[in-house]
């Protein structure tokens, strides 16, 4: 049986102490960079039945650098969901510490799920205009992998749960910060530099806007986890 491989992008935060990271490690419910669809329930049985997952370096079954300890489908804006996992690195062996280092650097930045398809009834195919889909209503999670680069759809990992909500206040203050100073740079740009300078700026923008949809994603879990 081949293994299947789906991948996320993510931006990591973690419980430093405690070697922990809690992440979106697949997201579900809309299609994939694979043209698959996975139903929200699919993970359930693997959950409540393989718990803990195995967490791995690449893919490597050499590098078991933790485990997943806990998972749950989230909600974000329907149909779309996110699979999070609670991960405890192994902080005793050298590759559990070198890993938890590259994700809490921010060097690696994606996650990676392998599973098997566990028969033919665990998948449909649909027709979406003039293409055929295939939607996984069930499978078998083996592993899960941070990974160098990716390609599933905008799924992060995310902030540790003792990281409080003025954090997040401190962080957008910071974005807007950023902002107003690109806005007066620009003002303020000689003309001969006026070209390069509107491409610094556009870059810069645009790493603004990214940093504020992740901290939107971070609150909206937050309330969830309160709720």
């Amino acid at each position: 049986m081949t293994e299947i491989v789906k991948y996320t992008i993510s931006d990591a935060k973690i419980f430093e102490t405690e070697g922990q990271v809690e992440a979106y490690v697949n997201t579900m419910g809309v299609r994939d960079h694979d043209g698959d669809i996975i139903d929200p329930e699919a993970f359930n049985a693997s959950i409540k039945a393989n718990l803990p997952i195995p967490v791995l370096s690449g893919h490597d079954q050499k590098q078991i650098v933790g485990k997943v300890v806990f998972a749950r489908a989230e909600e974000l804006e329907a149909p779309e969901h996110r699979l999070l996992a609670r991960i405890q690195m192994n902080m005793d062996t050298q590759i559990g510490r070198e890993a938890f280092s590259n994700i809490a650097g921010d060097f690696v930045r994606e996650w990676s799920v392998g599973f098997n398809i566990p028969g033919p009834d665990a998948v449909d195919y649909e027709k979406l205009g003039k293409e055929t889909i295939r939607r996984i209503k069930n499978l078998d999670w083996v592993e899960v992998s941070s990974v160098i680069r990716g390609a599933s759809p905008a799924t992060m990992t995310i902030a540790a749960k003792s990281e409080s909500i003025p954090d997040e206040i401190e962080e957008v203050e910071d974005v807007i910060t950023e902002i107003i100073e690109i806005t007066e740079t620009s003002e303020s740009s000689p003309d001969d530099t006026e070209e390069a300078a509107a491409a610094t700026d556009e870059q810069s923008a645009a790493d603004a806007l990214t940093r504020i949809a992740l901290l939107r994603t971070r609150l909206r879990l937050k309330e969830k986890l309160i709720a």
